[in-house]
């Protein structure tokens, strides 16, 4: 499988469990452009760019970016990841640019909110 093949995979794996937990979901195919956002899922009163890395690496030019596009409209900057042993998957909210060379970056868990059947 090419590594195309499983990042389209690792995307569609965070899209249905975002569409789970209430949110509606649009995927950027290739979304290789200069906006570095894979997936935009909303739902009231939320809007998440999501970026997806199976292995939770995102370069400090495509965090910045998402960042920044995501501070054009109020959206939370997500990186999602695989969960331990490529079970789930994790997201990490992002606080601010990136830190060169820092051990620490400005990131906090985020935990997607499920909706009830009356929301």
């Amino acid at each position: 499988m090419t590594g195309y093949a499983v990042g389209t995979r690792f995307e569609h794996k965070t899209r249905d469990h975002l569409v789970a937990n209430g949110y509606e979901v649009i995927r950027a195919a290739g979304s290789k452009g200069s906006s570095k956002i894979d997936l935009v899922a909303i739902k009231p009163g939320q809007t998440l760019f999501i970026q997806c890395k199976r292995d939770g690496t995102l370069p400090p030019q495509e965090w910045d970016r998402l960042v920044e596009v995501a501070s054009w409209v109020g959206a939370l900057p997500i990186l999602a990841a695989n969960g331990l042993f490529g079970r789930g998957v994790i997201y990490l909210r992002l606080l601010g640019p990136k830190r060169y060379r820092g051990r620490t970056q400005p990131i906090e868990p985020f935990t997607v909110d499920q909706l009830g059947e009356g929301s």
